[in-house]
Order: structure tokens, then C-alpha cells, then sequence
């Protein structure tokens, strides 16, 4: 063996090796997590919503942006949040496009897990390319006994270039095609049976319903019973496989992109089904257009559960 090719396989091992450093899997637990921390390998996101909370304990050198920040105003929270302003918030933590993020929820929920989900779908859409949710989130790093710290973590201020790839978005424009038999995509609801069936919506939602033709397929499904742990890959794919969800072109949905992320999620970045899809404005904004909708209850129905949602608000 030459010197030339020598050098030329040492070059290959040691870019190997870089890629492998900044390859990580989507879904993480603790125990790597902490190697990666170890190695200096990645930059943790904790998305959870009190600040105090993480103030008081969070994981050693994290950065704290709570999920509010990723999402749209009150009236259509799954709307794309403002790219100048997201940047800005990002640098302001010190977060960087270049390097592998960890995103940490808080852990106690489902809907928890669904919160980082969107964030990755928003990150992976503006432009980073390593990104890992870590399982069971915040209270999972907790039980596993690993060491906490607190306060603030010191960060160096970092100017993201932000560019949003449409490639993992459904807009409005192209759900009414699918609607209108225009496109093959499979529409798929992730939300509950109730709000399946119509008895249930968001509170910024015009009225109850489904879009058109939308099959149904809840997040929570996704899930170990009664944990916000996500199922393990084999049974992530059985699952897929069981439901047919498994076809390429689906576009996931629920009332503003939240639980319906837990679906894109699963599908594209651990299953890896191609063409998968986030309609992120979901039924808020597709009922408050007036758009077509099924499963809609007619004026006495959601009278009567305008009533019973009224009362149970008050009563909780």
C-alpha cells in the first residue's frame, strides 16, 4: 500500500467519523443523551412552558425556549411562526444550524411529546439538518437519576440563516386539492375519537368537524399506555404496517398541528415514509375559512355541546 492511498484512507475514516458524529437517531433516551453531552456533541433544547420550572432544574447546559415561542397567535396557533423573529429568538440562545439539537419536552403527557414533534418539524423546515427528541422528555432524564443543574445556562449568541422548505408542509391551498380530488394524498386526523366524531373542537375553532374524506389515526396510539413514551421502533413499524400507513403521500392533521406532528413524526423521520406531510394550521384555521368539512353537528347538536363544553369548563 502506498503512501497516497494510505493518506486517502485516513481521510475517508476521519470524515466517517465526522458524519457519524453528527448523525444522531430521532428518537433518543437519557443514556445517550448523556454520552452526547459527554462529547459536546449536541446543544439541548428544553421546550418546557414554565420557566421557573426549568430555572429550578434542567439539564446540564441547556437552553430554554419555551413551545409559545414556535407557535402562531391565540387565533391560529399552528400558524408558521414569523422566520425573522424565530432567528432572533434562536440566536438569542445560542442556537446553531450546524450542530445536532436535542429537543427536551416536558414529559408528562402525550400531548407533551407532540409539542417537541412540532418544534423538530419547525427546525427540521428552516433548515437543520440533526435533530433527536428525547423520550419521555424532561421527567424521564429525572427518573433515570442523572444529574440536574440550576439557573440560566451561559450561551454565546449565535445569527441563524433561516429558509423555510416546504417539502414536510401542507398549506390551506393544497388540502382544498386533495378536498376536491385534485391530489393523492392520504388526509390523516391524528386527533381523539371525539373530536373525530364531532363532538369536540379547539376552542379557536369556527365548529366540530373533519375535512372531507380524512381518515382517522390517533396520535396516542403512538404510545406506551398511559405514558408519554414513545412505543419502540418495532412496534412503531408493526403499528404503520398494521394500518396501512405505510403508502407514501399522507398529509397529518388535527386541530392546530400540535398532535397531528406526533403522527408526521412517526411517519416520516422513524418509519420513513416519503412524502409525509404537516397541514400545521389544521381545522382551526381550515373551519374559520368556511371550508367543506364532514362529520359537522347540526345547529341543535352544537347547541347542546356548546352547553356541555360551556359547563364542564366550569365545573373544572
Amino acid at each position: 500500500m502506498n503512501v497516497w492511498t494510505t493518506l486517502v484512507g485516513i481521510a475517508v475514516l476521519l470524515v466517517t467519523g465526522i458524519a457519524n458524529a453528527a448523525s444522531i437517531d430521532p428518537v433518543i433516551d437519557s443514556f445517550k443523551l448523556t454520552d452526547l453531552l459527554e462529547e459536546e456533541g449536541a446543544t439541548v433544547l428544553e421546550i418546557r412552558s414554565d420557566e421557573k420550572a426549568y430555572l429550578d432544574q434542567h439539564i446540564p447546559g441547556s437552553v430554554h425556549i419555551p413551545y409559545a415561542e414556535f407557535r402562531g397567535p391565540d387565533s391560529n396557533p399552528g400558524r408558521l411562526p414569523d422566520m425573522a423573529h424565530l432567528a432572533n429568538v434562536l440566536g438569542n440562545r445560542g442556537i446553531d444550524t450546524k450542530k445536532p439539537i436535542v429537543i427536551v419536552h416536558d414529559g408528562v403527557t402525550t400531548t407533551d411529546f407532540g409539542a417537541a414533534a412540532r418544534v423538530y418539524w419547525t427546525l427540521k423546515s428552516v433548515g437543520f439538518e440533526s435533530l433527536a427528541i428525547l423520550n419521555g422528555g424532561f421527567r424521564a432524564y429525572q427518573k433515570d437519576g442523572f444529574e440536574v443543574a440550576v439557573g440560566r445556562s451561559d450561551v454565546n449568541k449565535t445569527v441563524p440563516v433561516l429558509s423555510f422548505d416546504p417539502t414536510w408542509y401542507a398549506d390551506t391551498a393544497e388540502v382544498e386539492r386533495q378536498v376536491a380530488g385534485q391530489g393523492s394524498a392520504r388526509l390523516l386526523d391524528a386527533r381523539l375519537d371525539d373530536y373525530y366524531a364531532g363532538e369536540a373542537w379547539h376552542d379557536s375553532a369556527a365548529r366540530p368537524g373533519i375535512l372531507p374524506g380524512a381518515e382517522q389515526f390517533s396520535f396516542e396510539l403512538f404510545f406506551d399506555k398511559n405514558t408519554p413514551l414513545l412505543k419502540h421502533d418495532d412496534e412503531v413499524q408493526s403499528l404503520v404496517s398494521a394500518n396501512q400507513l405505510d403508502q407514501a403521500g399522507t398529509i397529518s392533521y388535527c386541530n392546530t398541528g400540535h398532535w397531528a406532528a406526533t403522527n408526521w413524526f412517526v411517519l416520516s423521520e422513524v418509519a420513513e415514509i416519503q412524502d409525509v406531510k404537516l397541514y400545521a394550521e389544521s381545522m382551526v384555521e381550515w373551519s374559520a375559512l368556511n371550508k367543506p368539512m364532514e362529520n359537522v353537528p347540526t345547529s341543535a347538536q352544537f347547541a347542546i355541546l356548546k352547553t356541555k363544553k360551556w359547563f364542564n369548563n366550569l365545573v373544572n
